[in-house]
């Protein structure tokens, strides 16, 4: 059964802290992770998370699942933190679940923030990891399809998220004449003459 409270109804704002610059630090280093990152409540309400969370639901058709999952982890942890009480330091408490939504595998980490650390309450802290994106997914499917190198769909694929040539060098770490001769492989072997009709191919590749 999932927690009560919702991802769109929930404000995204920082929480109150207590005089210190501790959350805001804190807030800082989780926008720097390349994956999600959210604060729960006891209740299961999300009352924090940051950019690389609503990239994540940006990239997930089924966005509003992943935020369920979370909730309800988040909910099941506070439970087994309540339930353990006692018998270990809660501030040790963590747990790892694995997630699939849609075509997407993610790996969830939920711990408790240490007490005091964030004001009286109690929050829990979940980090989201994706074990496989789509965008991977879709590499795979073009090099079936098209028999492009591990590098070549690579290349293609970044052309589909609309990335300029100099981006894709940055991104991959490769020259710009590389992308360029990995591009004229791809216009090849996908029988196309430029970006625009690539991106049309592409698109009709679905999977």
């Amino acid at each position: 059964m999932l927690a009560q409270g919702s991802y769109s109804s929930v404000p995204a704002v920082p929480l109150a802290s207590d005089g210190t610059d501790r959350l805001y630090n804190l807030a800082t280093v989780l926008n720097e992770i390349t994956e999600g990152a959210a604060l729960l409540n006891p209740e299961g309400q999300l009352i924090w998370h940051n950019r690389s969370f609503d990239k994540l639901l940006v990239e997930n058709r089924e966005g509003h699942l992943l935020v369920a999952a979370v909730i309800e982890f988040a909910t099941d942890f506070y439970q087994e933190v309540h339930e353990s009480h006692g018998n270990e330091r809660a501030d040790d408490h963590s747990l790892v679940r694995d997630v699939t939504v849609g075509r997407i595998s993610h790996e969830i980490h939920c711990t408790l923030m240490p007490q005091g650390m964030l004001g009286a309450e109690s929050y829990a802290l979940c980090l989201i990891k994706r074990s496989s994106s789509r965008w991977s997914n879709y590499e795979e499917h073009l090099r079936q399809t098209w028999g492009l190198t591990e590098r070549e769909a690579q290349v293609a694929v970044e052309c589909l998220r609309g990335n300029k040539n100099l981006e894709i060098a940055e991104r991959l770490k490769i020259s710009v004449e590389t992308v360029n001769k990995h591009l004229d492989k791809v216009y090849q072997k996908a029988n196309v003459r430029g970006r625009a009709e690539l991106a049309s191919r592409l698109l009709d590749s679905s999977f």
